[in-house]
């Protein structure tokens, strides 16, 4: 064979032969049981798992098969049989394939595999099972009746399909609904809907359970579509195939299509389209399912609606532009997917915002550069009077004014409450003073007051924004702490935002707990008589009577309450002799203790101390002089 070059071909041959036989080998009893038993071939083949393929007559059988595919090759083979042998050869084949056949059923079958643990195994224990999956089902406990529907609603949430498959053969109700006083208010419906195996589900549709009943405004098709990122088509077909509307609607408006909007694979949507599902649905916020796309940067499903007929500018809803300029990052393939598909630049919302006021109230400045090189209106002002110039510095968003200078916009326009750009920016929740700055040099007027007479320094003082403050007005009168960590650091502190954002309510609490009033009264002008009357339940400070005296003074609201619904007044009662003092003054400033429980409170705090004293009888008989209640019982009886 070496001499005459054959070896490689021989060799090739004989493996090929030996795989064939291998494998053969390996799937014996499929040979015989396709013959013998019901069933398609993928059945059997899954079958394999559970028999003994180990058996040496299961080499036999293989053998069998490779000599009758032998028999039928050997006559085709080019040049392998000389033209007198192949009529004799297929003659062969016709008469030895029934004989190959009979002796092949001869054969016994593959026994089952059994899967009981080896006697060492039994004997141990303390061992779990090796295939647990392979183990026989729980039997089900003995219950009663009333038991079944809320065990089976736990074997839902928990994804025990087996169990709850059980509880209904038991007679557990497939149409009850969800305990009221449960925390999870999901029908059976809807936590089958959600899980991965989707017999539960199929054997409540199969006992008449209706798909589209809603509860708590949410159905099954609505669960299937809203609780996977990834999307569950299976579940959504079966639903689809059993009538579930898809049009339904949950308590805020939206649609399956809405939620299908959030996920991954376009295939659930697709299902839906294809059950008359609305393209162009709204939401009670206006959004249709391709705002809800381009909200979530779902660019792939956003262009499968494109394509499917959805509209930019959905009739009396919101323009999709706006939502895709206003996504949690600065990428404008939406925004250019959308202006492909002909949606307008300038398209306006209800509150006349366009997408240019979202991206520039975003800081996003890629976006703005696609928009404006489609024609937006950099001008544009939304129901508040706000152009795009204006919402970037309300954001505080310094990229953004920068972007902007180059296309020249109207630097000291003003919203519809005369506010500019320098005071809305001094009014930004988080704001550089470096932003602060460059508005001021771009010509912004600092010391513009609003129609309430209000400046941007004002605004910043009462935010405690005091690098801004010192920046907009150097002869401001700072707070003491303040002041004195700009003289530690020296001028150029203010100027480079070394100065600490502190609250004027913050400040004012620290001084008045160190019993500082002095100057305070700037900082109580900056706060609004609620948080005042916030510093008098202030567990320390409602015991010192000048604290309290000089809030009450200065504009705090008595009547404010805390987590119990208590006054200050009421709190301080519950405190019995510590409170005296304290509330001495507020009867002093004229407020009065009626109320339901006030006496029967400070009585019972008063009883609970060792020391008792002339002064707690002459208060008792103060406070029911200024109408408190003599009657009422405390809260603790």
């Amino acid at each position: 064979l070496r001499d005459s070059g054959s070896l490689a071909a021989v060799l090739g041959l004989s493996v090929l032969v030996s795989a064939g036989l291998l494998a053969a080998w390996r799937t014996w009893p499929l040979w015989n049981d396709v013959e013998r038993l019901d069933g398609s071939l993928a059945q059997h083949w899954q079958a394999l798992a559970g028999r003994d393929l180990t058996a040496w007559r299961g080499l036999g059988v293989a053998a069998l098969v490779i000599a009758l595919s032998a028999l039928v090759v050997l006559p085709a083979w080019p040049g392998l049989l000389p033209d007198s042998a192949r009529w004799p050869a297929a003659l062969a084949v016709v008469l030895l394939s029934p004989l190959l056949h009979l002796l092949l059923q001869r054969v016994a079958p593959a026994p089952l595999v059994s899967l009981r643990s080896s006697p060492l195994a039994a004997s141990s224990g303390d061992h779990e099972p090796m295939f647990p999956a392979a183990a026989e089902t729980v039997p089900l406990e003995a219950m009663a009746p009333q038991e079944l529907t809320p065990a089976l609603y736990e074997a839902a949430r928990q994804g025990r399909i087996e169990r709850g498959l059980q509880l209904l053969q038991a007679g557990a109700d497939p149409y009850a609904l969800p305990d009221p006083n449960w925390r999870d208010q999901r029908s059976l419906a809807v936590l089958a809907a959600v899980l991965p195996d989707l017999r539960l589900l199929r054997e409540l549709i199969a006992r008449g359970v209706d798909v589209n009943a809603p509860h708590r405004g949410m159905t099954p098709l609505l669960a299937a579509t809203r609780d996977s990122w990834h999307g569950r088509p299976e579940a959504v077909m079966t639903l689809l195939a059993n009538g579930a509307d898809s049009r339904a609607t949950d308590s805020d408006g939206n649609t399956p299509l809405h939620h299908a909007a959030r996920s991954s694979d376009p295939g659930v949507a697709a299902l839906l389209r294809d059950a008359a599902a609305e393209v162009d649905a709204l939401n009670r916020d206006g959004w249709s399912p391709l705002a809800v796309a381009c909200q979530v940067g779902n660019w792939r499903l956003a262009r499968f609606l494109l394509e499917r007929g959805a509209r930019s500018e959905p009739a009396e809803g919101t323009p999709v532009l706006l939502a895709a300029a206003a996504t949690e990052d600065d990428d404008p393939a939406g925004v250019q997917l959308l202006l492909k598909h002909k949606a307008r630049a300038d398209a306006r919302d209800r509150q006349r915002r366009s997408a240019l006021h979202e991206a520039a109230l975003a800081g996003h400045v890629e976006i703005i550069g696609v928009l404006l090189g489609a024609g937006a209106n950099l001008e544009a002002r939304d129901a508040l009077g706000r152009t795009p110039w204006l919402e970037a510095a309300r954001a505080g968003r310094a990229a953004v004014v920068e972007h902007l200078l180059p296309h020249k916009p109207d630097l000291v326009a003003v919203d519809g409450e005369g506010r500019n750009a320098v005071q809305l920016a001094a009014m930004a929740e988080d704001v550089s003073p470096l932003l602060i700055k460059r508005l001021v040099e771009l010509g912004i007027a600092a010391d513009a007051a609003d129609p309430v007479g209000r400046r941007a320094v004002d605004y910043a003082a009462e935010a405690g924004r005091w690098a801004i403050v010192a920046l907009l007005d150097p002869s401001y009168p700072l707070p003491a702490a303040v002041s004195d960590g700009l003289a530690e650091r020296g001028e150029a502190a203010s100027a480079s935002g070394l100065l600490p954002d502190r609250p004027p309510l913050t400040l004012l609490r620290e001084a008045l707990g160190f019993g500082n009033t002095e100057g305070m009264a700037a900082l109580a002008r900056l706060c609004q008589p609620e948080e005042l009357g916030g510093l008098l339940l202030d567990p320390e400070l409602a015991l010192e009577p000048r604290a309290v005296d000089w809030l009450l003074v200065h504009g705090a609201d008595p009547y404010v309450r805390d987590a119990c619904a208590d006054t200050p007044m009421f709190a301080l009662l519950s405190r019995g002799i510590d409170a005296v003092p304290a509330l001495q003054v507020m009867l002093q400033r004229g407020l009065s203790p009626a109320g339901r429980g006030g006496l029967a409170r400070f009585l019972a705090a008063c009883a609970q101390h060792d020391q008792a004293a002339r002064g707690l009888e002459q208060l008792a008989l103060e406070l029911l002089e200024r109408g408190a209640d003599p009657f009422a019982a405390s809260p603790a009886g």
